[in-house]
């Protein structure tokens, strides 16, 4: 049975955890380059966790508001099938990375309301490859353990496909699929036990209930 929607577990920073998501057959696996967040990886961790990769979970490199230099390293060393970028980056600096890299793009959006989010959908969805639409937050660009209303995603259909962020977790996600339809999901802080800190148990038992939606 083809599942509802895809999965991305964001925020992976050990071998066990990596492990544990490529076991689970997850489609998109999340590295995060920013040294403000506490799953922040080095390029070295990085290449030692890609000696797991396979052909079937993607790499998402999540950056926020990087530099050329900083973006080439992490093609360079990470070959990601994604760069997300999870900042304040502009509709034309996005296109810019996106040419100078020639690497897939996703654009984290931070939803405050509906009008604010049509008007950024339609400023970003012609660039980027993929939006994501994450809970505002003072605190960190992402990974804070929020969600928001997810009703203000009601009947959302952009050109683009796109993935609900924020606060997501085993309890909520049958609520959040059914309100907002969304085609893939991407969970980080509802997977750990404490902040940066995946445990495998909560991955293989959300994984196996996305999997098992209407089970």
């Amino acid at each position: 049975m083809k599942n509802l929607f895809e999965i991305k577990v964001c925020g992976i920073n050990d071998q066990v955890s990596m492990n544990t998501a490529i076991k689970c057959k997850v489609d998109y696996i999340g590295f995060v380059f920013y040294k403000n967040s506490p799953r922040n990886i080095s390029m070295n961790t990085s290449k030692k966790l890609m000696s797991a990769r396979n052909n079937l979970s993607k790499i998402v490199a999540l950056t926020v508001d990087p530099d050329d230099e900083f973006l080439f390293d992490i093609k360079r060393v990470v070959r990601p099938n994604y760069i997300q970028l999870h900042g304040n980056e502009s509709p034309s600096r996005c296109l810019d990375i996106r040419k100078k890299l020639n690497i897939p793009i996703i654009k984290g959006i931070n939803v405050k309301n509906k009008l604010n989010l049509i008007q950024l959908i339609s400023e970003y969805e012609d660039i980027c490859d993929m939006l994501l639409l994450d809970a505002p937050s003072d605190v960190l660009p992402g990974g804070n353990g929020k969600n928001f209303n997810w009703n203000i995603l009601k009947d959302l259909k952009p050109k683009r496909k796109w993935m609900l962020a924020g606060g997501l977790n085993i309890k909520n996600i049958k609520k959040a699929i059914e309100i907002t339809k969304a085609p893939v999901i991407d969970i980080s802080s509802g997977l750990e036990t404490k902040k940066g800190v995946k445990d495998p148990r909560l991955i293989e038992d959300f994984v196996f209930k996305c999997k098992n939606f209407y089970g």
